[in-house]
C-alpha cells in the first residue's frame, strides 16, 4: 500500500467538511441527524457531529471520520477513499487506486478491452450506420452509448488483429474468438456488443444483438450471441451494469433487478441508476452474497410474463429469508420495462415504479391468480399456500396484518389461521436477539464507559493511565493501550485522527464499534469515573483472592495455608481503603 503521510491526510480531512461529504450520499436534518446508511434504520439514529468531524449510528455502531465514511459506503479501500476526497478538493496526490484485479487474469482483460475499442470504433464509422439507425430507432442515443461502452462487431476479422499481439490460445479461452488453433473466427459478427464489465471495471464478457434487416426477419438466426463461460466470466456472480450503479445502489440504498440488458438500458437512460441487470432469470448464492454485502432494499423488475413472474416468486422468497426488503414493479400489456418505457414513457413508468408492492402482495396476488376461486377446494388450496407464505414473514406486525387480511378477506377465523403458523425459528430469533441485545454485566459496562470517555476526554487517558493502566478484556485493553500511545505519539488524542490510526486492524475497529454502540452519556463526573475503575480493580482483586484460596486448598503446609490466609486478609484491607 503506497504511504500518504498524516499531514497530507489533515489536509485532505481539513478541505472536506464531513457534513458536506455525507450530505452528497444521505438526507441530514437540520440537526445534522439521518437515516443511517450502514443498516436498516427505520427511526433516524445516524448522527453527525461538526465540531468533531465525526459521525456515529446509536443503533449499529458504526462511527469514524470523513474518510472511514467514504470508506464504508463506497467499499473502498483506506487509501482509495482518500484518493477520492483529495481529488474533491483538488489535491493532487503522487499515489493511484489500487487496481482490483487478479496479476495472472490481466491479460484477458487487456485483450477484451482491446477488443472493446475495436467494437466501439466500428459503431462510430461508416460501417456502423445501420447499426446507429437500428439504435437510434429504440431511442438509444449517443448518451447511452458511451455510458455503456456499446460496440459494433462487423464481418471483418478481428481475431486476425489480436492474434498479432496476444497468444491465440487466450483469445479462444476468453471466447472473443472460436474454432481450433489451426482455424479460428471472429465468435461475433454483425451484432450490436454490449461489454458486460464487472464491478471493479473490468471487461469480462460480450453479448452480440442481431440487428442487420436481413437477419431480422431470419428467425433461425439468434437473437443474441453471448460469451461463454470463461475463467474471467461466470453467469452465476455477474450482475450487468454492478459497475455503473454502485455509487447509486449505496446512496439509495436500493437496488432495481431487472432481467434484461435493455431493460436496465431503458431505466438507465430515464434517470433510474441504480439498475441491474441478471444473466438470466436464475438467481445464484454469488448474488445474493453480493446484494447481502449492499445492505439495502430490493426492487424486483423481472419481465412479466409467466416465467418472469415465477422468477420473481423464486428470487423473491429466497431474499425473505435473509430478511431483505422487497418490492415489485408491476405493470400490465407489456412484456418488459423495455417496451413498456418505449410506448408509454417515462411519466407512465414512474408511476408504475411509485405504486410498486410489498413481495408478500405480489405473491399472493400471483397465487390468486392461478386458482378458481369459485371453486371451493381451489380456495382452500389457496388459503393453505397463503398462510405459508405468510409464515415466511419475519416481521410479527405485518405477520398480523396479513393474518388478519386473509381473515376479513375469506370470513375465517384469526385462530385457524395463527394455529397453521409456525413459531417462525423462534430459537434463531431469541439468539439473533441475544446478539443484538447484548447483555452486559458491571465490568463490562465499566470497561466500556472508561474507553468512551477515554476517546472523548484527553485528561480522562491521563487519569487512566496514572491510577488504573489496564482492562479486563484482551480487545479493551487492547484499545486502552493503543489509545495512550497515540496521545504519547503525538501529543495530543482526537479521535477523528485516531481513527485513521487504526484504520488496519479490523479487532481494533470492531471493540470499537462495540463501544458506540452502546447508549454511552457523554457527560460524566469523577466519582462516576472513579467508580468504574475501582469495579475494574475490585474485578482484579476477586481474581487475586480466588487464586489464593485455591493455592490454599492445594497445599498441605499449615504454615503455608497461615500465609496465604494472611495474604487475603491483607488484600482486603486494601480494598477497604478506596
Amino acid at each position: 500500500m503506497a504511504f500518504v503521510s498524516k499531514e497530507i491526510i489533515d489536509e485532505i480531512k481539513s478541505q472536506n467538511d464531513i457534513v458536506d461529504v455525507i450530505r452528497s450520499y444521505i438526507d441530514l436534518d437540520d440537526k445534522l441527524k439521518g437515516k443511517c446508511p450502514f443498516h436498516n434504520d427505520n427511526n433516524p439514529s445516524f448522527s453527525v457531529h461538526k465540531e468533531k468531524q465525526i459521525y456515529k449510528c446509536f443503533s449499529c455502531g458504526e462511527s469514524g471520520n470523513v474518510i472511514t465514511f467514504v470508506e464504508k459506503i463506497n467499499g473502498i479501500s483506506f487509501l482509495e477513499a482518500i484518493k477520492m476526497l483529495a481529488d474533491r478538493v483538488g489535491i493532487k496526490l503522487d499515489v493511484s487506486s489500487p487496481k482490483k484485479v487478479n496479476s495472472h487474469l490481466e491479460k484477458y482483460y487487456e485483450i477484451n478491452a482491446t477488443a472493446n475499442k475495436y467494437f466501439k470504433n466500428n459503431l462510430l464509422s461508416s460501417k456502423g450506420k445501420e447499426a446507429i439507425k437500428y439504435l437510434s430507432d429504440r431511442s438509444i442515443d449517443k448518451d447511452i452509448i458511451n455510458e455503456f461502452s456499446i460496440g459494433l462487431a462487423t464481418n471483418d476479422n478481428l481475431t486476425e488483429i489480436l492474434e498479432k499481439k496476444y497468444d491465440k490460445k487466450d483469445l479462444i479461452d476468453i471466447d472473443i474468438s472460436r474454432g481450433s488453433d489451426e482455424k479460428q473466427f471472429d465468435t461475433f459478427q454483425n451484432r450490436i456488443i454490449f461489454p458486460i464489465i464487472d464491478e471493479n471495471n473490468n471487461i469480462v464478457a460480450f453479448s452480440g444483438r442481431k440487428y442487420l434487416s436481413s437477419d431480422l426477419i431470419d428467425h433461425t438466426i439468434s437473437k443474441y450471441v453471448n460469451s461463454k463461460e470463461t475463467i474471467i466470466f461466470k453467469k452465476s456472480n455477474t450482475l450487468y451494469n454492478l459497475n455503473n450503479s454502485l455509487p447509486n445502489i449505496k446512496k439509495s440504498k436500493e437496488i432495481i433487478i431487472t432481467e434484461g440488458f435493455m431493460d436496465t438500458i431503458r431505466m438507465s437512460s430515464i434517470g433510474y441508476k441504480n439498475v441491474v441487470a441478471l444473466m438470466g432469470t436464475a438467481f445464484t448464492k454469488d448474488h445474493l452474497d453480493k446484494i447481502l454485502k449492499l445492505k439495502c432494499r430490493v426492487v424486483l423488475n423481472l419481465d412479466q410474463d409467466n416465467p418472469g413472474k415465477e422468477a420473481t416468486i423464486n428470487i423473491g422468497s429466497e431474499l425473505i429469508k435473509h430478511n431483505l426488503e422487497v418490492d415489485v414493479i408491476v405493470f400490465d400489456d407489456y412484456k418488459d420495462s423495455d417496451e413498456f418505457i418505449v410506448a408509454k414513457g417515462k411519466d407512465a413508468f414512474d408511476i408504475a415504479y411509485n405504486n410498486r408492492i410489498s413481495f408478500i402482495d405480489f405473491k399472493l396476488n400471483y397465487l390468486k391468480s392461478n386458482k378458481n376461486m369459485k371453486d371451493s377446494n381451489e380456495i382452500s388450496k389457496y388459503i393453505n399456500e397463503a398462510i405459508s407464505s405468510i409464515n415466511d414473514i419475519d416481521d410479527d406486525i405485518l405477520r398480523e396484518l396479513k393474518t388478519k387480511e386473509l381473515s376479513h378477506e375469506f370470513g375465517i377465523d384469526e385462530s385457524i389461521i395463527k394455529s397453521k403458523l409456525k413459531n417462525n425459528n423462534k430459537k434463531e430469533i431469541i439468539e439473533t436477539k441475544e446478539i443484538k441485545n447484548k447483555r452486559y454485566n458491571k465490568y463490562d459496562i465499566s470497561e466500556i464507559r472508561i474507553l468512551y470517555l477515554m476517546l472523548n476526554y484527553d485528561d480522562v487517558i491521563l487519569y487512566f493511565e496514572n491510577t488504573l493502566g489496564y482492562l479486563i478484556r484482551d480487545n479493551m485493553s487492547k484499545l486502552a493501550y493503543k489509545i495512550i500511545e497515540f496521545r504519547n505519539d503525538y501529543g495530543y488524542f482526537d479521535y477523528s485522527d485516531f481513527i485513521d490510526y487504526i484504520s488496519d486492524d479490523n479487532n481494533l475497529n470492531e471493540t470499537l464499534k462495540e463501544i458506540m454502540k452502546y447508549p454511552n452519556n457523554e457527560e460524566y463526573s469523577m466519582n462516576e469515573l472513579d467508580e468504574y475503575i475501582n469495579t475494574i480493580k475490585k474485578y482484579s482483586v476477586e481474581k487475586r483472592i480466588e487464586s489464593l484460596k485455591q493455592e490454599m486448598k492445594e497445599t498441605l503446609d499449615v504454615n503455608k495455608q497461615i500465609e496465604i490466609a494472611k495474604k487475603i486478609e491483607d488484600i482486603k484491607k486494601e480494598v477497604l481503603k478506596w
